[in-house]
């Protein structure tokens, strides 16, 4: 069995949280159903039987360390540079420590432990560079997710985020939630390669999949069981929807 350790994204100001105001706590410190999100995402982790788990925190840091305490590590992102640049934070703490790394957000709370394990149990059979969610959505424009482009062959050449999607690709309704596991060895050799020529001018992680493919590595990917479980909580609003998915999904179970 191999070693996996999880890197989860928690370095938020959640300032559409609050209304377009710095919030006085981290975005991920919002409550679902009485528990942080960041909560949510942690046990997820833990649920999937990791080795070790990394958050990599930022604004108003000490709220989330006080809350975990020595549940989890922790790496700091100074400047919010984008996803790519939160999860080199992490470089330093695990380069060689564990044989793959799984890294996703923390202000995600629906995923479901049997998609994750599902996902774990398909890189460890296929043993590939990279393995990743992804999820099919009605009315990918308004999700606004990054968007993800295959060849004709059906294999994964690209993730393009919809700030830099050309028309055509903003029909695409295979969308990435952001989800992924990498080998290890490779993603530490290859993150600090990530260059900053998008729209955002940030470090985006998703430039991993186009640097795999340019090196003919092996990329797979699974589709999650229904979309709320990609509902990512940045606004109000958002936080009411997961509120509600989760209650369905009790009732359901």
């Amino acid at each position: 069995m191999e070693k996996i350790a999880a890197v989860i994204l928690a370095a938020g100001k959640g300032t559409r949280m609050n209304e377009g105001q710095s919030s006085p706590i981290p975005k991920v410190m919002f409550e679902v159903l009485g528990k942080p999100i960041i909560r949510y995402a942690v046990d997820l982790s833990e649920h999937a039987d990791v080795t070790r788990i990394v958050l990599v925190v930022g604004y108003k840091k000490e709220i989330i360390q006080e809350y975990f305490g020595d549940e989890v590590a922790y790496v700091v992102q100074e400047e919010q540079l984008g996803t790519g640049h939160a999860a080199m934070q992490a470089k330093d703490l695990l380069k060689g420590q564990t044989d793959a790394v799984m890294i996703y957000y923390g202000d995600h709370a629906l995923y479901k432990p049997e998609t994750v394990k599902n996902l774990i149990s398909k890189y460890q059979a296929e043993k590939p560079t990279i393995a990743m969610l992804t999820v099919h959505f009605e009315d990918p424009k308004f999700w606004a997710f990054g968007r993800i482009a295959r060849n004709k062959s059906g294999e994964i050449e690209a993730i393009v985020e919809q700030k830099d999607c050309t028309e055509e690709q903003l029909e695409i309704k295979e969308s990435n939630p952001g989800f992924y596991i990498f080998n290890s060895e490779w993603l530490w050799e290859n993150i600090d390669k990530l260059k900053t020529g998008n729209a955002q001018k940030e470090y985006y992680l998703t430039d991993m999949i186009g640097m795999a493919v340019e090196q003919g590595k092996k990329i797979i990917s699974t589709e999650v069981s229904e979309e709320s479980e990609v509902i990512g909580i940045n606004t109000q609003e958002q936080l009411v929807e997961a509120e509600e998915a989760l209650k369905s999904r009790a009732k359901v179970n």
